[in-house]
């Protein structure tokens, strides 16, 4: 079977686009939440629709002139993206880049008459994709300064240029129908969501991180070929490996006591069994032969881009409309293996050759090999006269220009010196923020035990990292306030010989405001670890002001503010403008008295970080 270079090239680029654009779209238009949900869904939408003017464009230009224009767009966007600073420029070259990629898809399936070289290209470049980005730790070439990266990015756009050129109609032997190329965009989701997903897999597993993003991408690999495996040449067996391994993700994010209540290796196979079964699938509906039209693939193609949009958003609204998500992967896994369903007769018998092999090889070694990102730590130490704690709000690892800043946060809460760190807005694998595990990445260049406190779900909460030792954890759900959720991570930690309670939190106020019982339970909370006779420290964006009726209730708990000396005390960045806002907070018991607090004013993200020493009454 023939893969079709240039579209494996081609899916890496615009996957690159893609880890660009959605981020984009929720730092930069959605500014931070600013922006009603259905406003975003409609830009975002826009694109997609744009994408399906191509159908009737070939009616004037030839597709395969048209294709060969999208893609050099295409490929001049994502050099553009490389020297942006972030901002409106980087939204709508982005934006720019991922409509090209799609009327590049659109008009290569109306030139394409044999579906299969196509298709086999489409699940290779996902396979390298997977590759590529899981052995940059997540950290794609578009967010790395420096030379090396646009030494590497020139040689991807370089091949994809010379293979853009070279690219022909494939012989006119079969025609394939439309609904090989609708099933590409329901696969595109899965294989974002989590089959190909290895900071997914690694925020599974506390240990053995890396061992989980070598095995998916492994599996990634194996993919690529299907028809070597003699299990998977019938399409039955791969469809309902699919939809189960989708049912098994959406079971997977289950949890106990606000913990993972599911063993790793249940996340790890269902990505692992996912995205074998999705290559299977993908290749199976590229047999299904038929008479058809140009523009009825072209269609099919726009439609199955703007299935997967729909999908990205039927799922992330869970976070911002307090709606159920679990049916999407599910629904996205039935619509592909349907179509597989539907296909010919089967895959051919196909072995795999040495050079596979050794490809496949150099693909796990180059993962083994990571993390690309950072280099040494930094050797730091924290202040020895008190208890040095900070809160950061880190918007997902994005700064205020929309560029991923986890590396430039980490630095900044390394020279605030703290024993315990309470991060907020932080995720381990959205397919919405570029597929990065943000805790695992600040906590590794930090050089700090995290404990991860997941709330909506397994990939999206709070964390808190330490230096200290660590004698109790326990996790508690908050009732529902705004959509995203919110927990109360409460640790045992021992300073100095003494212990005391952390508790770190996000609290997620109900849209007016006046629903007090997410803060009445954390009060309730606090008092229950201040009555077993220890001090209580409690961090964290609680997005309340002081003086507020909420913030009351939490003193009335006999939490102190030792930042009070130092009031008005903005956490928001002053770019941003607009009044002073304190949402951030270190609030105390008794037993301990506060000094050297700090905010600095940085863009790392839409919040500051803050700190401040607590020192224990005798």
């Amino acid at each position: 079977m023939r893969i079709r270079l240039d579209m494996a090239l081609g899916v890496v680029v615009l996957t690159d686009v893609l880890r660009v654009f959605l981020p984009s779209l929720i730092t930069l238009f959605g500014r931070a939440g600013s922006t009603p949900a259905e406003l975003m869904g409609l830009f975002a939408l826009s694109w997609f629709v744009l994408a399906f003017l191509a159908v009737p464009l070939a009616r004037r230009i030839r597709p395969p002139l048209i294709a060969l224009g999208a893609g050099g767009v295409l490929l001049l966007a994502r050099l553009v993206l490389q020297t942006t600073g972030g901002g409106d420029l980087q939204l709508y070259v982005a934006g720019v880049g991922l409509l090209a990629g799609l009327v590049w898809l659109v008009a290569t399936a109306m030139a394409t008459l044999d579906a299969r070289p196509v298709m086999a290209g489409v699940i290779a470049g996902l396979a390298a994709s997977t590759v590529i980005h899981a052995a940059l730790d997540g950290i794609d070439l578009m967010w790395r300064p420096g030379p090396i990266p646009w030494l590497l990015l020139a040689v991807e756009l370089g091949l994809f240029g010379m293979l853009l050129i070279r690219a022909v109609p494939a012989d006119e032997e079969y025609s394939g129908a439309p609904r090989a190329w609708l099933a590409i965009g329901p696969a595109l989701l899965l294989w974002g969501l989590y089959t190909g997903n290895t900071a997914h897999a690694q925020a599974a597993t506390d240990s053995a991180q890396q061992a989980a993003a070598v095995i998916v991408a492994a599996f990634a690999v194996v993919s690529v070929l299907p028809a070597a495996l003699p299990v998977l040449r019938r399409p039955l067996l791969p469809a309902i490996a699919l939809v189960a391994s989708a049912v098994a993700f959406t079971l997977g994010r289950a949890t106990v006591d606000g913990v993972q209540g599911v063993a790793p290796g249940w996340t790890i196979a269902a990505q692992v069994v996912g995205q074998v079964a999705l290559g299977a699938c993908l290749a199976h509906a590229a047999t299904t032969l038929g008479p058809d039209r140009p523009a009825r693939r072209g269609l099919a193609m726009a439609g199955g881009m703007l299935l997967f949009v729909v999908f990205v958003f039927g799922y992330y609204a869970a976070y911002d409309l307090y709606l159920p998500n679990g049916w999407v992967p599910i629904a996205a896994a039935i619509a592909v293996a349907a179509l597989a369903l539907v296909g010919g007769a089967g895959l051919p018998r196909l072995s795999y050759d040495r050079r596979f092999a050794a490809a496949a090889t150099a693909s796990i070694a180059l993962v083994a090999a990571v993390p690309l990102w950072q280099g040494d730590v930094p050797r730091w130490e924290p202040p020895p006269d008190g208890l040095r704690v900070a809160a950061y709000n880190i918007r997902m690892g994005y700064g205020e220009s929309g560029r991923l800043s986890l590396e430039q946060q980490a630095d900044e809460l390394r020279r605030l010196r703290p024993h315990v760190v309470v991060l907020s807005e932080a995720d381990r694998g959205w397919l919405l923020n570029g597929g990065h595990d943000g805790v695992r990445l600040i906590a590794e260049r930090l050089d700090m035990h995290y404990i991860w406190a997941p709330a909506t779900d397994e990939v999206w909460g709070d964390a808190l990292l330490t230096t200290l030792p660590i004698t109790s954890i326990r996790n508690h759900v908050l009732v529902q306030g705004g959509p995203t959720g919110a927990q109360a991570l409460e640790v045992g930690l021992n300073w100095r010989g003494r212990e005391f309670v952390m508790i770190g939190t996000h609290l997620q106020p109900s849209p007016d405001r006046n629903d007090l019982a997410q803060v009445g339970q954390l009060a309730g909370i606090v008092k229950d670890a201040a009555g077993r006779g220890s001090p209580v420290v409690v961090a964290g964006d609680l997005n309340l002001q002081p003086g507020d009726a909420a913030w009351k209730v939490l003193t009335g708990a006999g939490l102190t503010d030792p930042l009070d000396a130092v009031r008005p005390f903005d956490t928001i960045p002053s770019g941003r403008g607009g009044p002073v806002e304190q949402i951030d907070h270190v609030l105390v018991t008794p037993g301990f008295a506060g000094k050297d607090p700090v905010n600095p004013d940085v863009p790392h993200s839409d919040h500051r970080p803050i700190a401040v020493t607590l020192v224990a009454h005798p």
